[in-house]
């Protein structure tokens, strides 16, 4: 009867060891990891023309939620210029127009 208990144990340890190198890659270097999470950088999303205001000094803007003026940044986006109708963002020497307005108006 104890060889039988000895027997079993010997390979229920044996299935585990299998189970454990099959979860791994056995071409890999011994003691080597794989990575459990990556890095991925993006740039970030335009920010959202919502309204202009200008007065007699200055235009102002609302860009996704937040008041901006000329020389502002938001996120990581500086605002160039603000006229009654658009807004023009720069970052790393390029430049978008977010406009108030779609340009495919159906008359």
């Amino acid at each position: 009867m104890v060889k039988y208990i000895v027997t079993g144990v010997g390979l229920s340890g044996l299935l585990f060891a299998a189970n454990i190198y099959a979860q791994q890659d056995p071409t890999a270097p011994l003691g080597w990891q794989k990575k459990s999470s990556s890095v991925a950088v993006s740039a970030p999303s335009l920010p959202q023309l919502q309204s202009v205001i200008c007065d007699a000094q200055a235009c102002r803007a609302t860009l996704s939620g937040k008041s901006v003026t000329v020389g502002s940044v938001i996120r990581g986006y500086r605002v160039s210029r603000i006229s009654d109708s658009s807004v023009i963002l720069t970052r790393n020497k390029k430049q978008w127009q977010l406009s108030l307005f779609s340009a495919n108006i159906k008359q």
